[in-house]
């Protein structure tokens, strides 16, 4: 008789104006998709979900807590169950087997590990400032422990990074060969492209590698290599080819900043072309990027929505009540551990994996802080029509640029607000419906 449980352990996220089940998406560490708002029945019956339990046990254990007979709710379990594996959430097993049928804040979603900050380019804009490797970077050894505790946690993604990561082979090849083969984990690649000959992409297909990610930052070599150095662009494409023909998913993601901007459009075509998938964001200010490289709010909208092809704007909306920070961790190169990436500054640092197990950083007072941050903390945001559908912006933007990270985010703030504004112009009509709910619920809150 088989058993009921979760196939991909969804986040549940509470919010003024309900509780959404999300799921992990893809292979980006920003990707919690929410598929459906849920109720106190619906929690109860997927905590019953943890691969233990048959059917017929889980509606028993349900009638017993709710009180209500089995032949009232039967049908629709199953048209629910249905449902539910049909969106890759629930699965049928022949052995039972535990698994947490709800992702707890007690542990990372997803992860972001910098394995060297060691780099054969000096790119313009690097958030990290690679180049010569640090001499405190972790082992071999330092990181073993640390990868039996990911064979547990299952993040969703273990997105490894640099500098760049193809830098550190045996690390990179050792971190594939141990975690592709466990169920539910994902380990994608971020790199700039141009070491990975024929013989390098085999061998990180043969250790397990399905994604690549590939920073592409313009359609021309004159475009891509005045950020990137020159020579890069052709050894870039070469690096792509070889991956594809290696069988690896190419996903190129592309920065924009004022140098590459008034290419926006060209350069997503190109990436079209090139790539499996892709990805288009604005230049942060970390790193270094200078301030005369960071986009405006208008030119940062654009970049947002470049890839709507269509004209009409269509994006999820479902309310939002905080970044998420906590939920994706980030490891830096000598095994500092902090909240998210964008929150790396010492005054974070929350443990080191050569010292800490991972489950240990949420028990501190920064972790905890973090979690716990809602927009409702954020003075700025008390009376705005919007906050529940940007949730406060990044807190960690709102820290780099302003000095506090319960500040307004910077960055997004205004960015937010056009995309608000433009999706009431021109919106798909179910983005535009939802967004109208949203916001009138949002009023009505007060």
């Amino acid at each position: 008789m088989p058993y009921l449980r979760v196939a991909k352990t969804p986040l549940i996220k509470r919010t003024p104006l309900g509780t959404y089940l999300h799921v992990p998406y893809g292979f980006q560490l920003e990707s919690f998709f929410p598929i459906m708002e849920i109720d106190e029945s619906v929690e109860e019956l997927l905590a019953l979900c943890d691969g233990t339990r048959t059917r017929e046990d889980i509606l028993k254990q349900f009638s017993e807590e709710s009180g209500e007979p089995v032949e009232e709710f039967a049908d629709d379990f199953d048209v629910f169950v249905e449902y539910m594996i049909g969106e890759g959430i629930l699965e049928w097993s022949d052995t039972p087997s535990f698994v947490e049928p709800f992702h707890k804040r007690n542990r990372p979603f997803s992860i972001s590990f910098d394995i060297t900050y060691g780099c054969n380019l000096q790119c313009s804009f690097c958030s990290v400032e690679a180049g010569a490797p640090h001499p405190d970077e972790l082992t071999l050894d330092d990181i073993t422990p640390f990868i039996e505790q990911v064979k547990k946690l299952k993040p969703t993604p273990l997105m490894i990074n640099g500098g760049e990561p193809l830098l550190k082979k045996e690390m990179l090849l050792y971190i594939l060969e141990e975690l592709s083969p466990v169920e539910g984990v994902t380990v994608p690649v971020l790199t700039n492209g141009t070491l990975i000959t024929k013989d390098y992409a085999q061998q990180l297909y043969d250790a397990g590698l399905e994604i690549g990610r590939v920073g592409v930052d313009g359609h021309t070599a004159h475009v891509h290599d005045a950020m990137r150095g020159k020579g890069a662009f052709e050894k870039t494409m070469q690096g792509i080819q070889n991956l594809k023909e290696a069988g690896i998913h190419v996903n190129v993601i592309a920065v924009i900043s004022k140098m590459n901007y008034p290419y926006l459009k060209e350069i997503r075509d190109f990436l079209t072309q090139i790539a499996d998938s892709y990805n288009i964001a604005p230049v942060y200010p970390f790193g270094r990027a200078t301030p005369d490289m960071i986009l405006n709010q208008e030119e940062t909208f654009e970049v947002k929505t470049v890839d709507m092809i269509s004209g009409k704007i269509e994006t999820l909306v479902a309310p939002r009540n905080r970044c998420d920070a906590g939920d994706v961790i980030h490891i830096a190169a000598n095994g500092d551990i902090f909240p998210c990436f964008y929150m790396s500054s010492p005054e974070f640092k929350v443990g080191n994996i050569k010292e800490n197990d991972i489950s240990e950083i949420y028990k501190t007072d920064v972790m905890q802080e973090v979690i716990n941050l809602t927009v409702q903390d954020f003075s700025q945001c008390s009376e705005c029509d919007i906050r529940l559908f940007c949730g406060g912006g990044c807190r960690g933007f709102a820290h780099a640029v302003g000095g506090s990270y319960y500040g307004p985010d910077p960055l997004d703030c205004e960015s937010n607000k056009i995309l608000v504004r433009k999706i009431m112009e021109n919106g798909e009509e179910t983005t535009k419906r939802l967004l109208q709910e949203l916001l009138q619920s949002t009023r009505e809150l007060g």
